[in-house]
C-alpha cells in the first residue's frame, strides 16, 4: 500500500500544480479590464470549470487507488464528491469535511450549468461568489487532501 500512496501523492501534486496555475490565471484576468462582459463571463466560466475538473481528478485518483470504487451512473460526479466526504471504515478517513463538500458542490453545479447552456446565457451575479472564493476553496482542498495523504501514510506504516 505504501508504494501506491507514493504514486498517488505524485499524481495529486500534479493536479495541485494545475490548480495553482488556474489561480494565477484568475488573478491575471482580474487585474485586466475586459471591455466585453460576454468574453469575461466565458473566461471566468472556463476557469471555474477547469478548477472543479482538477479537484475532481484528484478525487477520482483517490477513489480508484484507495477505495477501489469509482461511482457510476448519471450522477457519478455528485456521488464521487459525496464519497470523498465520507469515512470508509477499515479503509480510509474522510478526505474532505462536510463543510468543504457543500462548497465544492456549488462548483460542481456551476460546471454542470456551463456544460448545458450557451455562454451568453451566463449571469455573472449568479457565480461571482465562486470567483471570489476560488483561492480560499483551493487552499482548503489542498490542506485537507494533504492531511488525508499524511493520515493514509501513517495508516500504511502501521499495517
Amino acid at each position: 500500500m505504501f508504494h501506491k500512496l507514493v504514486l498517488l501523492r505524485d499524481e495529486i501534486e500534479e493536479e495541485f500544480r494545475h490548480l495553482y496555475e488556474l489561480e494565477k490565471q484568475l488573478k491575471k484576468l482580474q487585474e485586466k479590464i475586459i471591455n466585453d462582459s460576454q468574453i469575461e463571463k466565458r473566461v471566468y466560466a472556463s476557469i471555474l470549470s477547469d478548477f472543479y475538473m482538477a479537484i475532481e481528478r484528484i478525487f477520482k485518483l483517490i477513489a480508484k487507488e484507495i477505495d477501489d470504487q469509482l461511482p457510476e451512473g448519471d450522477e457519478w460526479h455528485k456521488k464521487l464528491l459525496r464519497q470523498m466526504s465520507v469515512e470508509i471504515p477499515l479503509i480510509r478517513p474522510a478526505v474532505i469535511t462536510k463543510t468543504l463538500f457543500y462548497k465544492l458542490e456549488d462548483y460542481l453545479k456551476f460546471r454542470h450549468l456551463v456544460r448545458n447552456i450557451y455562454g451568453f446565457q451566463l449571469e455573472y451575479n449568479r457565480f461571482n461568489y465562486l470567483i471570489k472564493d476560488m483561492n480560499s476553496v483551493a487552499a482548503e482542498v489542498a490542506e485537507q487532501v494533504k492531511s488525508f495523504l499524511n493520515d493514509m501514510q501513517d495508516i500504511a506504516k502501521n499495517i
